[in-house]
C-alpha cells in the first residue's frame, strides 16, 4: 500500500552528508565514523529483499515523485555550496592540521562524490528526458556541480540510440576491464558531444574561431564550468576548488561505473532485446529513484522511471548497484569472471 514511499530512502545518504558538512569541519576519526551512512546501504544492499516480480506495481503520482526530485536537487546545490564552504575552513599550517585536513578531504570526496553520482546526476539523467524546458534546464545546472555537461548530448543522441550494439560508446565490451572503459568512455563522451555539435552547425571543416561556434553547447558548457572554478577558486580558496573537482570526477566515475554493469557485455545488437543487466535489489531500485529498473528506462526512455513497469528481461546482476560499484573497482576480474558465466547461461 505505501511502497511509493520506498523513494524517500533516496533521501538517506544526501541528507546525512549535509548534516556532516554543516557540522564540520571534523577531526580525522570523526570523519571517518560520518561514512558509516554510506557503508550501511551497502550492506543493506547486499542483505536486503529482492524486488518483489508477482507483486503489482502501485501509482506513483507524478507530482510526489517530481517532487523528490526537485528537493534532491536543491539537497545537490546545498551540499555543493556547504563542501565549498567547509574546504575553506581547513587549517594547514601544522603537521597535525595537513593529517586531520587531508582526511577530511578524503571523506568529502567519498560523501559527496557519492552523492553527486548518486542523486545528483542520477536525478539529472531523469531530468533531461523530460519534455519539459524547465526541467532540463534544472538537469543541466546539477550537470555543472560535476563538469559534465555534455552528457546531454552523449547520452540522448549517442547511448539512447545504439545501446547494446557496438557502436555505442557507453556500452562496455564482452570482457572489457573498467580501467579500459573508463579511459575510452569520458574521452569518448566527449569528442561525441563535441562532434555531434559540429555537424549541427556545419562546421565539421570549420575552424574552431568560426562565428558560429558561438552555437556550440558543448562549448558553452566548458566556459561555465570553467567560470564556476575560477569563481571558486577566487573566493573559496585552492582546498574548495580542488575538492570540488575532485567530487566531480568521483561523481562522474560513479555514474560511469553504473553505465559499465548496465550494459557489460551486451553489444550483440537491439534484435536479442537483451538492453541491460536485471537489477534485483529493491533498495537499489527505490534509493535510486527507479535508475535500477533500466532495461524498462531504454523500452521507453520519454517516461519517468516511476511510470515504466519493471522488466527482468535480461541477465540477472548477483549483487544490488551499491555492492556492484565496489565489486567493479574493487575486484573487476572477479566481476568480469561472474558477469561472462552469468551471460552464457542466459543466452544459451
Amino acid at each position: 500500500m505505501f511502497d511509493h514511499l520506498k523513494y524517500l530512502s533516496s533521501f538517506f545518504l544526501p541528507g546525512c552528508v549535509l548534516w556532516f558538512l554543516y557540522t564540520g569541519p571534523h577531526d580525522a576519526l570523526d570523519a571517518l565514523i560520518w561514512t558509516t551512512p554510506l557503508w550501511s546501504l551497502i550492506v543493506l544492499d547486499w542483505l536486503g529483499p529482492k524486488v518483489n516480480l508477482n507483486k503489482k506495481k502501485q501509482f506513483v503520482s507524478t507530482g510526489f515523485y517530481d517532487a523528490i526530485l526537485y528537493i534532491l536537487a536543491v539537497l545537490q546545490f546545498l551540499i555543493i555550496g556547504l563542501l565549498l564552504n567547509y574546504a575553506s575552513q581547513l587549517q594547514w599550517g601544522s603537521a597535525a592540521d595537513i593529517i586531520t585536513s587531508s582526511v577530511n578531504l578524503i571523506v568529502l570526496r567519498i560523501l559527496v562524490g557519492t552523492t553527486s553520482g548518486s542523486s545528483a546526476l542520477i536525478v539529472a539523467h531523469e531530468l533531461i528526458h523530460r519534455s519539459q524546458r524547465h526541467k532540463q534546464i534544472l538537469g543541466r545546472m546539477l550537470l555543472y556541480t560535476v563538469c559534465y555537461e555534455h552528457f546531454v548530448i552523449a547520452h540522448l543522441q549517442g547511448h539512447h540510440l545504439s545501446v547494446a550494439t557496438p557502436q555505442d560508446i557507453a556500452t562496455a565490451k564482452r570482457d572489457e576491464d573498467f580501467k579500459t572503459y573508463w579511459k575510452r568512455v569520458t574521452v569518448g563522451h566527449f569528442k561525441y558531444a563535441w562532434n555531434f555539435e559540429l555537424k549541427r552547425l556545419g562546421l565539421e571543416h570549420a575552424p574552431v574561431y568560426h562565428y558560429r561556434m558561438l552555437a556550440n553547447s558543448v562549448l558553452h558548457g566548458l566556459i561555465v564550468e570553467i567560470m564556476l572554478l575560477l569563481w571558486i577558486l577566487m573566493i573559496f580558496g585552492w582546498a574548495a576548488a580542488f575538492i570540488f573537482l575532485y567530487q566531480a570526477l568521483a561523481g562522474v566515475r560513479l555514474l560511469e561505473t553504473i553505465n559499465y554493469y548496465q550494459h557489460w557485455g551486451l553489444e550483440q545488437g537491439r534484435a536479442d532485446k537483451t538492453l541491460a543487466w536485471v537489477n534485483q535489489s529493491s533498495l537499489s531500485e527505490y534509493a535510486l529513484v527507479g535508475l535500477a529498473n533500466h532495461i524498462g528506462h531504454h523500452q521507453q526512455a520519454l517516461s519517468s522511471f516511476h511510470e515504466i513497469p519493471y522488466s527482468d528481461q535480461g541477465p540477472k546482476m548477483p549483487y544490488g548497484y551499491f555492492v556492484t560499484n565496489l565489486w567493479v573497482k574493487l575486484n573487476n576480474q572477479s566481476y568480469r569472471r561472474v558477469s561472462a558465466n552469468i551471460l552464457k547461461d542466459y543466452l544459451k
